[in-house]
């Protein structure tokens, strides 16, 4: 859904995912502050993760899921919809225009009430897009609602809390990194990045919510997924990638390798949890029928540690 939500936004705003040279960039200061329109589209890819991620962390500690007055699960989907709504209507091309800001430096100008500001005035003028003031408002609604929820947790459960936060600290890390010292990547395996980026980031919020519901301490060593990412992104960062061949080939088998890891590991949960609830996913009217229990030799539930006394052969 983020994948989707976020290479929406992309392409609606005609986002170049690249720093070829800083051409397609317009001389914009907002692409310059952040180190290029690749670190633009990794940014809008990354920030509904976060405010995601950050959400589920802090019901893991609270056992409270608290959404903001601007979420992405409503005006979110709102705001999506807006953006390609408006570049129907008036061409992807708006979004690479600086008419917004320019019409209100404009407007300060004209008004006499820019004389104290006129050289911010002049550095912006025709140097922020349309489009940055959608990334700019992203990040600090982003930087706001974690900031808060940092905070608030950190006051009622300790700082102890944050090391949970840094598996996926080093996911957003690693992916910032790569984009912006591979500034091609986003151009050549579009779908290979984000899948694989969207398929870490479901690992680490499952079980994050998983040990949750179990009451069970979030192991922060043993995300072992995101280690060939980290290792992938020391590399790019130290110029050590081989070529882009090979780093192409191994993008697409560590996203291959970590979505079938991720369905293998979410069916054996959902058959435990199924087995241990009597039930079967998706269905609680239909009769399940425990195959892995024998009462006569004293056993509990096959591949679990439920004993026998908890279980049935058939459950009404």
């Amino acid at each position: 859904q983020f994948n989707i939500g976020s290479a929406n936004w992309i392409a609606a705003m005609g986002l170049f995912p690249s720093n070829i040279n800083g051409e397609y960039s317009g001389g914009s200061i907002v692409s310059e502050f952040f180190g290029g329109d690749a670190t633009l589209a990794a940014l809008l890819i990354l920030c509904p993760m976060i405010a995601f991620y950050i959400s589920t962390w802090e019901q893991y500690y609270t056992g409270e899921l608290i959404l903001p007055p601007f979420n992405g699960p409503s005006e979110g989907l709102l705001l999506g919809a807006s953006l390609s709504l408006i570049s129907w209507g008036w061409g992807v091309m708006f979004w690479q225009e600086t008419g917004i800001v320019d019409g209100s430096v404009e407007l300060l100008k004209n008004s006499g009430l820019g004389e104290s500001m006129k050289p911010v005035l002049d550095m912006v003028y025709g140097r922020v897009r349309n489009m940055d003031l959608i990334v700019l408002s992203t990040v600090l609604a982003l930087f706001q609602e974690v900031t808060l929820k940092v905070l608030f947790v950190i006051r009622g459960y300790g700082i102890s809390t944050l090391r949970t936060i840094l598996p996926h600290a080093m996911l957003v890390i690693s992916t910032l990194v790569l984009i912006n010292y591979d500034d091609t990547v986003m151009l050549r395996r579009p779908r290979t990045v984000m899948h694989l980026v969207s398929g870490l980031f479901v690992e680490q919020t499952t079980q994050l919510m998983l040990d949750h519901m179990v009451e069970e301490e979030y192991k922060v060593l043993k995300r072992f997924c995101m280690y060939p990412m980290m290792a992938l992104a020391l590399a790019a960062f130290d110029g050590g990638l081989v070529s882009v061949e090979a780093t192409d080939a191994f993008l697409l088998a560590y996203a291959t390798g970590v979505w079938v890891y991720l369905a293998f590991k979410i069916r054996v949960q959902i058959y435990e949890i199924c087995d241990v609830l009597g039930i079967w996913c998706f269905d609680i009217v239909t009769p399940y029928y425990s195959e892995g229990v024998n009462a006569a030799e004293g056993e509990g539930i096959v591949g679990t540690t439920v004993p026998v006394d908890m279980t049935t052969k058939k459950v009404n």
